[in-house]
């Protein structure tokens, strides 16, 4: 499969950045940071982008407002060639924002205002499902959970394998995502979904054990930061670890590892070689500033990768 079709349903934001903020200030105080600037983002928008970029068919499913920001993301989108047909421009919202504080080691905090974000529905998912077919569904929860449950049915009546990346941290009734392809939360997500830290390999062990209890995914995926990622199947569970970078700026490392993952299992790489060339695509991006303009190419992943391995996964 040269092009797997991949369908993004999920947040669109316009990203206000700001660089060096290496303490949190208490209420009432000030302190001074870095420089700032703008970056379109956004968890769904950012994995539609890296998705493109890395060698997909994809479209997009998102709502943003009718504002200079949603004109910008649109641009971003179809500049790197995604289909966004089924993007709704909202009279009544504002597209969202994000403000990212991000420190010297390149660690973020982030507040999220919606949007329009809060305004996607089953609809707008419906209307791409039936007029097209896909190979794979990516989705996170930077939208409404009602559509995030509601769009793992219509997935799953139509057998179309669906990958959720479980950010932002929240906790969630997890038997209304039974049927999921995969299960994929970072640290911080894991530990809010399960009440387990992950921080050591028994509390990841238990975490993934816990979600694939509730959820009954195919695979659990624990990102794990510098410490790769946990795989487990229900049956065996193994780390993969990840290649070791000069870390700048973790934004959109996250959505660059699962848009990787994504297409290379709709390529049909065994899952212990997506997770290394999605490992090779996340070290590429926090190597570099921003969140989409960091995001690496095909041929980019498959330089790095002959680089540290020998040869592309």
């Amino acid at each position: 499969m040269s092009k797997p079709k991949i369908l993004v349903v999920g947040s669109m934001n316009m990203d206000l950045f700001v660089r060096d903020c290496n303490a949190l200030p208490a209420y009432g105080q000030s302190i001074i940071s870095g420089d700032y600037g703008y970056a379109t983002g956004g968890k769904g928008s950012n994995q539609a982008f890296a998705a493109a970029r890395l060698g997909g068919d994809v479209t997009m499913v998102g709502r943003i407002g009718r504002d200079n920001n949603g004109d910008q993301l649109l641009q971003s989108l179809t500049g790197a060639g995604v289909n966004v047909r089924y993007v709704v421009r909202d009279g009544e919202a504002q597209t969202g924002l994000a403000l990212m504080l991000v420190n010297s080691d390149g660690r973020y905090v982030c507040y999220v205002s919606i949007g329009a974000n809060y305004r996607l529905s089953v609809d707008d998912v419906r209307r791409a499902l039936d007029a097209e077919h896909f190979d794979m569904l990516v989705m996170q929860l930077e939208i409404p959970l009602e559509t995030v449950y509601a769009t793992v049915a219509l997935a799953r009546e139509r057998n179309i394998p669906v990958f959720l990346d479980a950010g932002p941290a929240m906790t969630l009734p997890m038997e209304r995502l039974k049927g999921l392809y995969i299960l994929s939360p970072n640290e911080a997500e894991a530990e809010a979904l399960t009440g387990i830290s992950v921080q050591t390999e028994e509390g990841a062990l238990a975490a993934a054990k816990w979600l694939y209890e509730k959820a009954a995914p195919k695979y659990v995926i624990l990102k794990l930061g510098a410490r790769g990622a946990l795989l487990y199947d229900g049956a065996q569970a193994k780390r993969i670890p990840g290649f070791k970078v000069d870390a700048v700026d973790s934004t959109a490392a996250g959505d660059t590892f699962g848009a990787a993952l994504a297409i290379g299992l709709c390529k049909g790489k065994p899952i212990e070689a997506a997770i290394v060339t999605a490992h090779a695509a996340a070290g590429i991006c926090v190597s570099r500033q921003g969140a989409q303009v960091s995001v690496p190419t095909e041929a980019e992943v498959e330089q790095f990768l002959r680089e540290r391995t020998g040869g592309a996964e």
